[in-house]
C-alpha cells in the first residue's frame, strides 16, 4: 500500500508515542479534526489502525477514543549483512519480532525471503543493511551484490550502510533525540550523525568515516588502524575478541583513550545534544564506564547523561532491519 504524507505522519506518530486520540493527532499533525477522522477511517479499513475505546477528556459530558496501529495485517522485514551471516528479520508492525533467521550466503537469505514472504503482506521496501568495516570497497561489492542478486528475484529494496542503521534504530526508540552523534566500535569502527532529525549522508548516502580519523600524527595512522579488532586482537576470531578486550584492562584502557579522544573533538566541532556508543563490547558496564571516565577526562562539555549506549544491544540487533524498515516507510519523510 503506498501511503501519502499525512498518513504516514499519523502512523509515524502511532508508532513513537503510542496510542492517541484523534484530538491530540490533530494537534501534533497542525490538521484539523474533521481531517484526521477522515484520515483514519480509510486506514481503519485497510486494517492498519484500530480504535481501542474512549477515554475521559476531561471536559463534561465528552469523551475520546483511543486510536492505535493494528498488529494484525502488515509487518516489516529487514537483511542485516554481517561479516559471517546474514541475519534476516521479520516484526510486526509495532516492532515486536516475529521471525528470525541467520544464513550464511546472501543467495540462501534471498531463498528464504523467496519462501517465506508468499505468507505475509509486507511494506513496500526490505531494508538490507551492508557494512563495509575492511574499508568502503568492500561495502561497494556488497551493495553491487545486493542490487544483481534481489533486481533478479523482483524483490523491492533499499540499502543502507550497518551503522547509518543504528542511527535510525536509536532514533525509533528515542524519538525526541534529534541531535546526536552515534559511534559503533567492533570489529571497525564507524558513525553516523543525526541532526534536526535527519541523518546526515553524502552524495553517495555514506555515513560519515569516524574511523578515518587521523590519531597519530607521527606515523599518520587512522583510529580504524590503530583499533580494529584485525589490529588489537591478532590472531583472535572475532567472536572471541570482546571477552579478550574485556579480560585485558591495558589494551581496554588504549582503545577507549583513542576513542574517546576523538569523539570529544568530534563533540566541539559538532556541538550536538548526545553522543550514542554501540557495539556488543559496551554490554559490559566496566567498558561503557571506561570510556565515560576517559571522555570527562577530556571535556568538562560532556555531561554523564549526554553519553549513552543502545541498551538491549544483542536484542534490538535482531530485527535492527526491519526496525529500520518501519522507520523508512513512516518516520522518513
Amino acid at each position: 500500500m503506498i501511503f501519502s504524507i499525512n498518513q504516514r505522519k499519523l502512523m509515524g506518530l502511532l508508532l513513537t508515542e503510542g496510542p492517541l486520540s484523534r484530538k491530540v493527532l490533530a494537534e501534533k499533525m497542525k490538521l484539523t479534526t474533521a481531517a484526521i477522522t477522515v484520515m483514519t477511517q480509510s486506514l481503519i479499513e485497510e486494517g492498519l489502525i484500530v480504535e481501542l475505546g474512549e477515554i475521559d477528556s476531561g471536559k463534561v459530558g465528552r469523551k475520546e477514543t483511543l486510536i492505535d496501529l493494528s498488529d494484525a495485517k502488515y509487518v516489516s522485514v529487514g537483511m542485516d549483512i554481517r561479516v559471517n551471516l546474514i541475519n534476516v528479520s521479520i516484526t510486526d508492525i509495532k516492532g515486536r519480532l516475529l521471525e528470525c533467521q541467520k544464513l550464511p550466503t546472501i543467495e540462501e537469505a534471498i531463498g528464504f525471503l523467496q519462501f517465506t514472504l508468499p505468507k505475509y503482506q509486507y511494506f513496500h521496501e526490505i531494508a538490507v543493511l551492508c557494512r563495509g568495516y575492511q574499508g568502503l570497497e568492500v561495502y561497494d561489492q556488497t551493495v553491487k551484490k545486493v542490487e544483481k542478486l534481489m533486481s533478479e528475484v523482483q524483490l523491492p529494496y533499499r540499502i543502507l550502510h550497518n551503522v547509518a542503521a543504528l542511527a535510525i534504530l536509536h532514533k525509533f526508540y528515542y524519538p525526541n533525540d534529534s541531535n546526536f552523534l552515534l559511534v559503533k566500535y567492533g570489529p571497525g569502527v564507524g558513525s553516523a550523525i543525526m541532526t534536526n532529525g535527519v541523518l546526515l549522508s553524502n552524495d553517495r548516502s555514506r555515513s560519515s568515516e569516524f574511523g578515518h580519523m587521523v590519531v597519530d600524527p607521527l606515523e599518520a595512522h587512522t583510529l580504524e588502524e590503530l583499533i580494529s579488532y584485525s589490529t588489537v586482537a591478532e590472531g583472535i576470531e572475532d567472536s572471541q575478541v570482546v571477552e579478550y578486550l574485556v579480560d585485558s584492562k591495558a589494551t581496554l584502557d588504549y582503545i577507549m583513550t583513542k576513542m574517546a579522544f576523538c569523539i570529544v573533538n568530534s563533540h566541539v566541532l559538532l556541538g550536538l545534544d548526545k553522543i550514542i556508543v554501540a557495539g556488543s563490547i559496551f554490554v559490559y558496564d566496566e567498558v561503557f564506564q571506561v570510556l565515560k571516565d576517559k571522555i570527562q577526562k577530556y571535556s568538562r562539555f560532556i555531561s554523564s547523561e549526554d553519553l549513552v549506549r543502545i541498551d538491549e544491544y544483542e536484542e534490538k540487533e535482531k530485527k535492527i532491519g526491519s526496525i529500520v524498515a518501519l522507520y523508512l516507510h513512516f518516520l522518513d519523510y
